[in-house]
């Protein structure tokens, strides 16, 4: 545990408030969560996509989301952990938006425990990069220290500078699947000094959340020009396995 860490344990002990609901809890709780946010918690089941990896209902009749159904993507396989509710958009607006960057340190454990149920090897994590400047401000990017957890318990490097993020985009909320595929065309780039460390290398594809998937598929593809052997996306949440809106009027 670096001094950051260190000084954000003792500012914000860990193992004392729920990182949903705030209440108390005791310290033998991994995730920092209560029972009754474990229990409403959206968690990955048994029925997911066989692409992007997106949480599936029971009854859903195929092996693939919607959006896979009718689109490509760059990277070999996605996981995920959770499905974008109420209470999980609660921990993310806290952890992006409110300061509160301790909170990557238990999505990081869930992350790794995550990838620990599945067979797949990577040799490296690198986080989406945030534009210099949307970092500045927030002073943290929130894939980056998620990724720094994982790594420590996996003992895989992490590569947090091999890729960057040439320009600052738009929000992609309220845009749709085009327009965030769009949104996100020459946005990143491998970094020149590490080019030669990607040929052949498995990698692990880190950021907060999951919707269409545009913004993983662009930073897959630089990294599978660069020389990937594979890249394999995980996020902590994931969007409902709905057609987008500009979808869901003809159908």
């Amino acid at each position: 545990m670096g001094f950051l860490e260190i000084l954000l344990e003792a500012v914000y002990p860990s193992g004392i408030y729920c990182i949903s609901c705030g209440s108390m809890i005791d310290s033998s709780r991994d995730y920092a969560l209560c029972d009754s946010c474990m229990e409403r918690f959206h968690w990955v089941g048994a029925k997911t996509c066989d692409v992007c990896g997106k949480i599936l209902a029971d009854d859903y009749g195929h092996r693939l989301c919607w959006d896979c159904r009718q689109f490509g993507h760059d990277f070999d396989k996605g996981y995920t952990c959770v499905q974008y509710g109420l209470l999980e958009r609660g921990v993310l607006m806290d952890y992006k938006y409110r300061g509160k960057s301790y909170i990557g340190r238990k999505l990081g454990q869930i992350l790794y425990d995550r990838m620990e149920a599945e067979d797949v090897e990577y040799d490296l994590i690198v986080p989406v990069p945030m534009h210099e400047r949307r970092r500045a401000d927030r002073g943290y990017n929130q894939a980056e220290v998620m990724a720094r957890v994982m790594a420590g318990k996996k003992n895989v490097p992490c590569a947090q500078g091999m890729l960057i993020r040439k320009k600052a985009t738009e929000a992609m909320k309220g845009l749709g699947f085009v327009e965030r595929y769009e949104n996100m065309q020459n946005v990143f780039a491998v970094s020149p000094e590490n080019h030669y460390t990607i040929a052949g290398k498995r990698i692990l594809l880190v950021d907060d959340i999951y919707t269409t998937g545009s913004t993983l598929d662009a930073c897959s593809r630089v990294l599978k020009e660069a020389g990937a052997a594979a890249v394999y996306v995980l996020t902590f949440a994931c969007g409902a396995n709905v057609p987008p809106a500009e979808m869901r009027q003809h159908l």
